[in-house]
This record gives structure tokens, C-alpha cells and sequence, in this order.
């Protein structure tokens, strides 16, 4: 009697290989189209103020009496303001001025309120009450006074601008990052870790920081637009930059135009429109950082 023998065999599984970082990226800027337009308009700002004053057709500060309040023409393409300085080559410079406050301010502020409210939502206790509590009156006393003060004590300045700004930053994100840091203080993953024997400088160091990391780049993102607004507004009410200091509020000003010449609209337009134009794109992309990075709207914690 003739056996029939059944041969099996074995099934080859082969793992589809994972998509590229480019691809990646390529897919999220076609599922966020305004995410990726406020990433390219920031890009553009950071271009500008790293080369924007090697590329100025004149001097922002020279100042030339036959060009006043002249408006836009080849010459000139933004026109002049009332001291004869060229508008287009001070918005290019400005823009090295809102880079730089702003990339100071906010690495200073949300790395330093980033590593504080860290700390004090992990360990807690009575050095959570201490930051929470000096935090609290911080919040309490207003930007406007603190700056003032600043300005009185030290005078006035790029680096007076930074530390006020700095100070506000801190404030802000170590209570984002303190609430942030309990939710994953409580996760599984921790627990387990530490039942495990996991030191507590090991659970910091590969499980809380990780998690906690994505909501540091949104907020610096969204501390960055706020930072250029803010050296803006300071500029703009003459409390800013020194006199003179290309920036996009002290331009906005206009305190170089004569009563009796109001009414040229170049020189109020096209520095608010740069003005405009940065900040929207940081609001963007912070706003699609968030969705995208964000573990609270993606409704877990990785």
C-alpha cells in the first residue's frame, strides 16, 4: 500500500523594509500642506538672518539726505525712510536681529523651564513646591515691569531684550513641562522600569526626557514666533534696540518721518509684512509640531 507523503513548506516571511527619514518627512509634509508652508517661511526667516546682511544693496544704517522718503523704485525697491536709509536693505538686517533674540531667548528659556518643571514634576516634594511656588510669584509680576527693571539695572540692549524674554519662557514652560512630566511619571512603562530596579537618574535619563522632548520642540517653536513679536513690541514703543538698530519695530515706528510728511505707506507695509509673515510661520509649524508630536492628541504616550 502506497504511503502519501505530505511535505510542508515552511512559509518565508520577508519584513517590508521600513521607509526612509526623507520618505517620512515627504509624507507628512503632503498630510500637513500648512505645517509645511509655515516650515519653509521659517526657513526662509532663518536664511535671511544669517545672510540677510551680506546681501543688503546699501548700508541699513547710512544715511543719505538727497533720498528721503522716497518711495519704492528700482533703486529702491521698499523705498527710503526719513533719514534716507534704504527700507529693503533694513528689513534684511532686522531679520538678523529677530534671529538672534529669538534663537537666544528661546533656547535660554524653554532648555531652562524644560529642565525645571523636569525636575520638579519627578521628584516632587518640597522642591516641587519651591519651583511652583517661585514660579507662581514670577508669573504674578508683570512682562512690562520686569523689563523695565532689567533696563534700569543694566541698561538697554540685545541682551537686556533676551534675558526679559528669557525669564517669561522659563515660567511658562516649566509648568507645561511639570504638568507633562506627571502623566508620564504614572505611565506603566515607568513603573515597570522602576520595579525592575531601574535607578532613578536611569528612568530621567531614558524614559521621562524622551517622552517629555516632543512637547520641548513644540513649545520652542511656538516661544521662538512669540520672541520676534515680542523684540517687536519692545522696539516699537522705543524701549527696545538702540536708536538706529535696524529692527522691524523700531521701523515700524516710523519715529523718522516728520508730521508733516504721515502718509508713506512703504515704510510701515513692508516691515510689518516681514513682521507678519515670520510669525505666521511659526505659528504653523508649531501648530502642526503639536498634531504631529504631540502624545496627548495622538492619545497615547511613546
Amino acid at each position: 500500500m502506497a504511503t502519501n507523503t505530505i511535505v510542508l513548506q515552511e512559509e518565508q516571511y520577508v519584513a517590508a523594509p521600513e521607509p526612509s527619514r526623507l520618505r517620512g518627512l515627504i509624507k507628512i509634509a503632503r498630510e500637513n500642506p500648512i505645517g509645511a508652508l509655515g516650515f519653509l517661511l521659517v526657513v526662509v526667516f532663518i536664511v535671511m538672518g544669517a545672510l540677510g546682511p551680506y546681501l543688503t544693496p546699501y548700508s541699513p544704517t547710512g544715511v543719505d539726505a538727497s533720498a528721503q522718503l522716497d518711495g519704492p523704485t528700482l533703486a529702491h525697491p521698499f523705498g527710503t525712510n526719513g533719514l534716507g536709509q534704504d527700507v529693503l536693505s533694513r528689513v534684511l538686517a532686522g531679520a538678523r536681529l529677530s534671529l538672534v533674540i529669538g534663537a537666544a531667548a528661546v533656547g535660554i528659556g524653554v532648555i531652562g523651564g524644560a529642565l525645571i518643571g523636569v525636575i520638579s514634576g519627578y521628584f516632587g516634594g518640597v522642591i516641587d513646591s519651591f519651583i511652583q511656588r517661585t514660579g507662581e510669584a514670577g508669573a504674578a509680576f508683570p512682562g512690562l515691569i520686569l523689563y523695565l527693571t532689567l533696563i534700569a539695572a543694566i541698561g538697554r540692549g540685545v541682551d537686556t531684550i533676551i534675558i526679559g524674554i528669557a525669564i517669561s519662557a522659563i515660567i511658562g514652560g516649566s509648568r507645561v513641562l511639570r504638568s507633562m512630566t506627571l502623566v508620564v511619571k504614572a505611565s506603566p512603562f515607568v513603573e515597570a522600569a522602576r520595579a525592575a530596579g531601574a535607578s532613578e537618574l536611569r528612568i530621567l535619563v531614558t524614559h521621562i526626557i524622551p517622552n517629555v522632548m516632543p512637547i520641548i520642540i513644540v513649545i520652542a517653536s511656538s516661544a521662538w514666533g512669540a520672541a520676534v513679536l515680542a523684540e517687536a513690541a519692545l522696539s516699537f514703543l522705543g524701549i527696545g534696540v538702540e536708536p538706529g538698530t535696524p529692527s522691524w519695530g523700531a521701523d515700524l515706528q516710523g519715529r523718522n518721518v516728520d508730521d508733516a510728511k504721515v502718509g508713506h505707506w512703504y515704510l510701515v507695509a513692508f516691515p510689518g509684512m516681514a513682521l507678519s509673515i515670520v510669525v505666521l510661520g511659526f505659528n504653523l509649524m508649531g501648530d502642526t509640531l503639536r498634531d504631529v508630536l504631540d502624545p496627548r492628541l495622538r492619545g497615547s504616550i511613546r
